[in-house]
């Protein structure tokens, strides 16, 4: 075989490859009628953090009789499942909700995880009596607030065969919130979520 007809054959190949490929698409995550995955996904997540912040707002913790806001720590929450899923992703959409209610404020200057804590905190402390700064704008001890509350948890993966061959894995979002100064529970919400598939589907 000659290089052009070589040539030919391979550009063939591609375009044939080329045409079975899914073409990639943005999805509408208000209106997203896509097949649902054995993983956990985005809409597990949004799903989950709505039952979570209703239960809170229902429960009545959050209104403070001074009408002020408390100050909340993310504590870990630990991924027991078999997928590599940042958790952040589920406690930052309820702090994020939390926050625009004006009844939580969160702290970057304490945090079970590092990726919650803001360096610059400290950074900004560590240019005190340094000439090159003015004093008056660095920030003076005593001026970081404590928390009042941290929330924590952790997400639970089983998986069960069912008598057909199929697979049941049971999602378990378990988030609590503690009152730092008594170390008494304030909160505790659990949210199922039942997915069944091919037996040989992977979930990571």
């Amino acid at each position: 075989m000659n290089k052009i007809a070589v040539v030919l054959v391979a550009a063939a190949a591609a375009a044939a490859m080329t045409g079975c490929q899914t073409p990639t698409t943005r999805v509408d995550i208000r209106n997203d009628r896509g097949p649902q995955v054995a993983a956990l996904d985005y809409r597990d997540v949004q799903e989950t953090a709505n039952e979570m912040l209703q239960s809170l707002f229902r429960s009545g913790r959050l209104d403070r009789a001074d009408g002020g806001a408390y100050v909340m720590t993310v504590g870990r929450v630990k991924n027991e499942t078999m997928q590599r899923f940042d958790t952040d992703i589920l406690t930052s959409y309820i702090t994020e909700e939390l926050m625009n209610s004006g009844k939580i404020m969160v702290t970057s200057a304490m945090a079970a995880s590092a990726d919650n804590r803001d360096e610059m905190i400290d950074a900004a402390r560590s240019v005190r009596g340094d000439d090159e700064f003015n004093q008056a704008t660095v920030a003076a001890k005593g001026q970081k607030v404590a928390p009042t509350h941290s929330i924590f948890g952790k997400i639970i993966q089983r998986e069960i065969r069912m008598d057909n061959g199929d697979k049941q894995i049971e999602y378990y979002l378990l988030l609590r919130i503690t009152d730092l100064a008594t170390g008494l529970q304030w909160w505790q919400k659990q949210h199922p979520i039942v997915k069944r598939t091919d037996g040989k589907t992977p979930t990571w």
